[in-house]
């Protein structure tokens, strides 16, 4: 936290309000219905579909010469630079973490009961993360050759 930002300071006051928010819409009173076998079915084919969305994805865009960079806590979120835009995804994926984090156990407290869709939303965020650094391991892995310089020359 010591190597934030103004944006990364931003960023983290806006998810908090974000999740404060979402916790005031929250409705305690209603009975929640207990699906675990279908919160548990519809986690698990949104983790695959977003991993490998955004592998596959990334992978188009690098094939049709499009770099990606590694995001960075302390950039804008909402850049226009295509190589910056897991900036956007990154914050996406902190905020759906940090919010069903938050739901789960307040509602998980009061109610007394297990909320499946903000553990949908929770792992949802883990997904997005893990789908952005998988697609930059593999961007990075066939993207490794190295370029002809000088300095390289030097040393082969």
């Amino acid at each position: 936290m010591k190597n934030w930002n103004k944006t990364g300071i931003i960023k983290s006051i806006l998810i908090l309000i974000l999740c404060i928010l979402s916790l005031i819409l929250l409705d305690f009173d209603e009975k929640m219905e207990l699906y675990s076998g279908f919160y548990v079915v519809t986690i698990i084919l949104t983790f695959l579909f977003i991993v490998l969305f955004f592998l596959l994805i990334s992978k188009f865009w690098n094939l049709l010469g499009f770099k990606f960079e590694k995001p960075n806590w302390n950039e804008n979120p909402i850049s226009l630079k295509f190589s910056k835009s897991f900036n956007f995804f990154e914050f996406i994926a902190y905020w759906f973490i940090t919010s069903g984090i938050i739901n789960v156990v307040f509602v998980g407290i009061f109610n007394q009961q297990f909320d499946g869709e903000s553990a949908h939303l929770f792992f949802a965020g883990i997904s997005l993360l893990i789908g952005m650094k998988l697609s930059l391991k593999w961007l990075n892995k066939s993207g490794n050759k190295k370029e002809k310089t000088v300095a390289n020359n030097v040393y082969n």
